[in-house]
This record gives structure tokens, C-alpha cells and sequence, in this order.
């Protein structure tokens, strides 16, 4: 006689059918549209072909890709853009781990001192961006406080000066940031087991000893993962260098996605710019995928 459980068990026929509504929305909202943005990288579409209708360009198959490796501006673009996480993501990382160990303690103020610490990252960041240019013009506040400081009048072009405009964007973007890291490292110290570290305290281990030997090995994951996101997201960077400096002076400050936006919206580069977002997709892939060999290595480890 079948029991209770099994008036309820799902016939494997029917399981396939249960995942096929599923499979339909993916295939429509992912493998379709991936396959449109390979074919399109491969023809010469642009608006201002007559009726502009992608099925009728010309197919030129990796032409595009050539073009895209070859052009110089896409490829000093990804070095920007690589030196700008480079930069920022450990940056970020440091302060934001500091202030979360910082603030983990018991102290008058804590909650007034977290909220702070929180609010950059509540900022819509081209409200952020447009903030930071006014801050950082010539004749803005940073110059101004530089120029109490030192005595005498600082006119730094921020804006106009291509090493000088990328400090003012990564310092930016660190500020907008910095909690992101802040909040996970926040939540992986509350989470933490006590009793590993009032065993080192009883055993006299110092501060800095327990932090070094007990507390940042069970931080590893958590670590691993807060710099993997933020360097993923790191290189979509785009409302702080458009609001600020508009790519320049010149292309000195131009990113990955300020460079498929004027390639793509400006110059209506259909074709090219989807080769050129889809060897961006596939390298971050790649780079997606070595950067959670650690962590993959770290969870069968432990």
C-alpha cells in the first residue's frame, strides 16, 4: 500500500515538464538576445544604412573583432579601466576592513559612527560624480582647503589635467566604495565564533597576535569574496568619469563603458560595438573564473 509521501511524489516524466516554463524565459531572455549580439558583432549594422534594419547588413564576420583589438582608444580604455580597480579595489579593501575591525568594538557612538560610514554608498553616483566635480574644479572647495593649508593659492587643474583628473575619479570612486567592502567585512566580524579567540586571550596570545593567527584565517572567505565582487564591479565604472571629467581631458580618463557608449550611441557602430562588448563579456568570464579558483579551492578545503 503506498504511503503518504508517495501520493505526493512527482513522476519523472512530468519533472521536465515542471522546468520547461523556466527553460522557455532563459532561452528567450539570455540565449537568444546572446545570440542576436554574436550574429549582429559579425555584420556591419548602423542606423544610418537605409531603414536601418540589422538582418539587412552586410555579414563580415570577424572583421569587427580585428577592428576592435586594432583600435586604440577601446584598448587603452580596458588599461584605464584595469588600472582604476587595480588602484581602488585594494584600496577600498583596506579602509573598509579597517573601519569594520574599528567599529566592531563597544564604544559611545558606534551606531552614530556606522551610519556614517554607510551613507557614501546610499549616493546615487552620478549625484556623487556631479558632487566630486564641483569639489574638485579649480576653483572648488579642495583647492580652496589647500590653499588655507599651505598659505598661499593652489589652483590644481583637476579637470583639465589627465594624471591629476584620474586621482579625482578614483578618489571618488574609493569614497562611494569604501562601505561596500565596509558592510561585508561588518557582518563576517559579527559572525565570527568567540570561542577560538577567548581560547587565544586565555592561553595569553596578544591583539595582534589573535588577529594575525585566529581571526583573519576565518576571515578568508569573506575577504575573498568582498574583493572579488567589488573588482567585477569595479570595472563598469562609468557615472564618476562622465559626470567629472566627460572622458577627458581628451580620451585621458575615458573607461570601458564610456568607450562602448560613444562607439555604440555617438557614432552608431552597431556591428563593432557589439564585438567589442562581447570580448569585454568573455574576458571577464575568464577573469571571473580564475579569481574564485581560491575561494573554490578554500570551500573543499574546509
Amino acid at each position: 500500500m503506498p504511503g503518504f509521501r508517495d501520493w505526493f511524489r512527482i513522476p519523472e516524466k512530468f519533472k521536465i515538464l515542471l522546468i520547461l516554463p523556466v527553460q522557455i524565459v532563459m532561452n528567450f531572455t539570455a540565449i537568444i538576445p546572446f545570440a542576436l549580439v554574436w550574429y549582429i558583432g559579425m555584420t556591419n549594422w548602423s542606423p544610418q544604412f537605409v531603414g536601418g534594419d540589422w538582418w539587412r547588413a552586410d555579414f563580415i564576420g570577424p572583421y569587427n573583432f580585428v577592428l576592435a583589438v586594432r583600435d586604440e582608444l577601446f584598448l587603452n580604455a580596458i588599461a584605464r579601466t584595469l588600472l582604476i580597480s587595480a588602484i581602488c579595489v585594494p584600496t577600498e579593501f583596506l579602509l573598509g576592513f579597517t573601519l569594520a575591525y574599528v567599529l566592531s568594538g563597544n564604544f559611545l557612538g558606534k551606531r552614530f559612527f556606522t551610519l556614517v560610514a554607510v551613507v557614501p554608498m546610499m549616493v546615487v553616483p552620478a549625484a556623487g560624480g556631479w558632487i566630486f566635480y564641483l569639489m574638485f574644479i579649480e576653483t572648488g572647495p579642495v583647492n580652496g582647503l589647500l590653499s588655507i593649508v599651505t598659505g598661499h593659492k593652489v589652483m590644481i587643474p583637476f579637470m583639465n589635467d589627465p594624471f591629476w583628473a584620474m586621482i579625482a575619479i578614483m578618489l571618488a570612486d574609493i569614497w562611494q566604495w569604501t562601505p561596500f567592502i565596509f558592510l561585508i567585512m561588518t557582518a563576517a566580524l559579527l559572525g565570527l565564533p568567540p570561542e577560538p579567540i577567548n581560547a587565544a586571550y586565555i592561553l595569553g596570545a596578544t591583539k595582534w597576535y589573535t588577529f594575525r593567527r585566529v581571526v583573519l584565517p576565518m576571515l578568508k572567505r569573506p575577504m575573498m569574496i568582498a574583493v572579488i565582487l567589488r573588482a567585477i564591479e569595479s570595472l563598469k565604472i562609468f557615472d564618476y568619469p562622465y559626470m567629472m571629467t566627460r572622458g577627458g581631458p581628451g580620451y585621458a580618463t575615458q573607461t570601458i563603458t564610456m568607450n562602448l557608449y560613444e562607439s555604440g550611441f555617438k557614432y552608431l557602430k552597431y556591428g563593432l560595438t557589439n564585438a567589442q562588448c562581447l570580448i569585454i563579456f568573455i574576458s571577464c568570464i575568464f577573469i571571473a573564473w580564475y579569481a574564485v579558483k581560491p575561494l573554490r579551492a578554500a570551500q573543499r578545503g574546509g
